[in-house]
């Protein structure tokens, strides 16, 4: 059963479990962050944003391009720490030789900070993470025209002149609009404003209690509850998402333990992305 958040326009569903599988699908974007699994309904999603190489995030890649070419639809943009391209083109031509037959994609190389156009009005940046191996989480920005301070007093005729004249009126504005993880130490948040800025974060959580301490999540280069709570002023997201939380919890119990031990500075932004509820 798939997870469901909405906000503000944006529909996510998916499935998050930590060490089993990590799938989640924004249509609005046509994006699906990782691929753990592949979503037989939506495989005409054309953009996928993987954000590291362990299999609970990686090992639907295969299978979502089989898909997608036999239904002839168009290459898919598969975006992926450059790390990660040489062998991933090596596993595909082995599941086209089982197949027997081309499969069509495009592997882009996700560097840090380097910008990866999603469509007209909106760019990736990929930015480090910091699990055990290379990996990257991504940050979407909302592109738009703002008018240079010079001429907020002038009126719509004047404006008008100007641009006749050929005056440049606007500036860009970038706007960081959704970050997603991936798995992190919390690192990822502290060491990148626009993360902490995002309207909505996609955050992983692996751990919440101290079964599984801080020092243990940081070891295996995951996030717990508790760094979250202790950074809480850091972030300034409109909505905070958890996710990726660990097998040993029921769902029950994560709800009730994140419901506890937030605080109250993120007791109405932060949401837990489990299918046991709906959440908007």
């Amino acid at each position: 059963m798939n997870s469901i958040f909405r906000y503000k326009g944006f529909h996510f569903t998916g499935i998050s479990e930590g060490g089993i599988c990590t799938s989640i699908l924004l249509p609005e974007l046509d994006v699906l962050f990782d691929a753990g699994t592949i979503f037989h309904d939506k495989i005409q999603v054309s953009n996928i944003l993987i954000t590291h190489g362990h299999l609970d995030h990686f090992s639907g890649i295969p299978h979502y391009i089989s898909q997608r070419t036999l239904k002839k639809l168009k290459p898919p943009n598969i975006i992926l720490p450059e790390t990660l391209v040489a062998p991933l083109e090596q596993i595909l031509k082995i599941y086209s030789e089982v197949e027997d037959f081309t499969y069509s994609y495009n592997l882009i190389p996700a560097r840090e900070k380097e910008k990866i156009d999603l469509n007209k009005t909106h760019f990736i940046l990929p930015q480090k993470t910091y699990h055990r191996i290379p990996s990257f989480g991504y940050t979407i920005y909302e592109i738009s025209k703002k008018l240079k301070d010079e001429y907020h007093d002038l009126n719509s005729k004047e404006l008008v002149g100007l641009k006749e004249k050929g005056f440049e009126l606007s500036i860009e504005k970038n706007t960081p609009v959704i970050s997603y993880s991936g798995d992190s130490r919390i690192e990822y948040v502290l060491n990148n404003a626009d993360v902490r800025n995002s309207k909505v974060l996609f955050l992983e959580c692996t751990y919440i209690d101290d079964k599984r301490d801080t020092n243990r999540a940081r070891e295996w280069g995951h996030i717990h509850l508790d760094e979250i709570i202790q950074y809480a002023k850091e972030f300034q997201n409109e909505k905070i998402v958890l996710f990726h939380f660990s097998k040993r919890y029921s769902h029950k119990y994560i709800f009730s333990t994140v419901k506890n031990k937030i605080p109250d500075i993120l007791k109405d932004r932060v949401h837990v992305f489990l299918p046991s509820r709906r959440v908007e």
